[in-house]
């Protein structure tokens, strides 16, 4: 939405809300130094050490394109490391690749700048072809083996503007099918302060307002809060539904519902997160996924199109503000486990006792072990906090891209996927 859509109300200033986190401070950009980006207007094929540059005497790192490359899909020119399929899964897959080389570079003694790709190629995925996008890395600055199978040119009409609040330059080429992009990505010399390198640089003002609009639709303020749905739905199979809805800017939301599946002998608990955003012109807002829309109207209901989706805002529901969680506020022990709704497969559900440390305020470790038939199976593995347009969100992905894990607040967290809910608790 535009300025003049918002109007030129003041800003609200809306309390606390009782039992939430308190909010993390806005991240502020570095001031402003110039910075290198090499690759605008080149017209021959650049070559390794060549393409090297010294970032000496500024405080940020430095992005560089080194254009489009030819790939090969049985005989590729790096190994691929991360996959996703849907542009949003691709723009955050970006961002943990970036933040994976540049943690290899840190720890890798003398080299101070290596080579990202993307590459993309198709795959059946049911009776549907898809495309999928794939991000390599290499934290040597004489890695040339992305030249392989030759050079394509420096051109591209693609514009993801990805940026990063330590680094000049952009991420804008996601390359084409047997086609990579490639950059070469070279550390600050003042350091990254601790913080994850992948994170996107702070909205704009502009970008985090969420109060009145002068384009008569609900604002993100006003449809903010907790609602329900009746204990038992006529003709659907879910009971005890409930909604939270959060702002994160004038045309996106954050959404945590809880119900359980009541079919026998499907029965369970439901637990969902995720970020919505608006369809221009309406007060409708939906997921990546095109059957998950919820429409808000005035008058305190929501209709979902999923589940027992007649939800009314509570009496007693206060507007809410965003609380991002800190990843060093999960650190910790915790207990969950995996809830299938199939009855006779109680018995089998897995259980999980696991410790989280943080790695900063954007990433966690999770270590620990799952008991599955009696059975104790060591799990480890990275979680990143997703971005979505700039802005942050509770929700942490597993870094194989296998799922995310949304936290209701530090010490709650659950998702669900293929028919399955994850909760955990932490417990010390």
């Amino acid at each position: 939405a535009s300025r003049a859509s918002r109007g030129d109300a003041a800003l609200p200033v809306l309390e606390p809300v009782v039992g939430q986190p308190e909010a993390s401070p806005v991240e502020e950009l570095p001031a402003p130094v110039l910075g290198v980006v090499v690759g605008e207007g080149m017209e021959a094929a650049p070559r390794g050490q060549e393409m090297e540059r010294a970032n000496e005497g500024t405080a940020r790192g430095s992005i560089e394109s080194l254009g489009r490359w030819n790939e090969k899909g049985d005989d590729r020119a790096m190994p691929v490391k991360l996959k996703a399929e849907t542009l949003r899964e691709k723009k955050n897959m970006v961002r943990v690749g970036f933040g994976k080389l540049v943690d290899e570079l840190v720890q890798t003694k003398g080299a101070s700048s290596g080579i990202l790709a993307i590459s993309n190629w198709k795959k059946m995925r049911g009776p549907h072809e898809v495309t999928v996008s794939g991000v390599s890395w290499s934290a040597s600055p004489d890695d040339v083996s992305y030249q392989r199978h030759g050079f394509v040119g420096m051109e591209s009409g693609q514009r993801q503007n990805i940026r990063f609040p330590d680094f000049e330059g952009v991420v804008d080429d996601f390359g084409e099918e047997d086609q990579i992009a490639v950059y070469r990505v070279t550390l600050p010399s003042g350091g990254l302060r601790g913080k994850w390198a992948g994170r996107p640089p702070p909205p704009a003002p502009e970008d985090l307002y969420t109060g009145p609009r002068s384009d008569g639709l609900l604002s993100t303020e006003e449809i903010s809060g907790e609602y329900s749905a009746a204990c038992i739905c006529a003709g659907c199979p879910w009971i005890c539904n409930s909604m939270t809805v959060v702002p994160l800017g004038p045309d996106m939301i954050e959404t945590w519902r809880t119900c359980c599946l009541f079919c026998p002998p499907f029965i369970g608990p439901i637990v969902a997160g995720g970020v919505q955003t608006r369809n221009p012109g309406t007060n409708t807002f939906r997921d990546p996924h095109p059957s998950k829309i919820v429409t808000f109207s005035a008058d305190g209901t929501a209709r979902a199109t999923q589940g027992c989706g007649n939800f009314k805002k509570r009496r007693t529901s206060q507007k809410r503000t965003f609380q991002k969680v800190d990843a060093r506020d999960l650190a910790g022990n915790w207990r969950g486990c995996f809830c299938h709704p199939l009855v006779y497969s109680w018995p089998f559900s897995p259980v999980f006792c696991t410790t989280k440390t943080a790695l900063n305020e954007d990433q966690y470790e999770e270590s620990g072990r799952c008991c599955f038939l009696c059975l104790p199976i060591p799990i480890s593995g990275t979680h990143t906090r997703v971005y979505v347009n700039g802005h942050p969100t509770n929700g942490f992905a597993e870094d194989d891209g296998s799922g995310v894990h949304w936290h209701r607040g530090p010490g709650c967290a659950g998702s669900f996927k293929d028919i399955c809910t994850f909760i955990a608790k932490k417990v010390g």
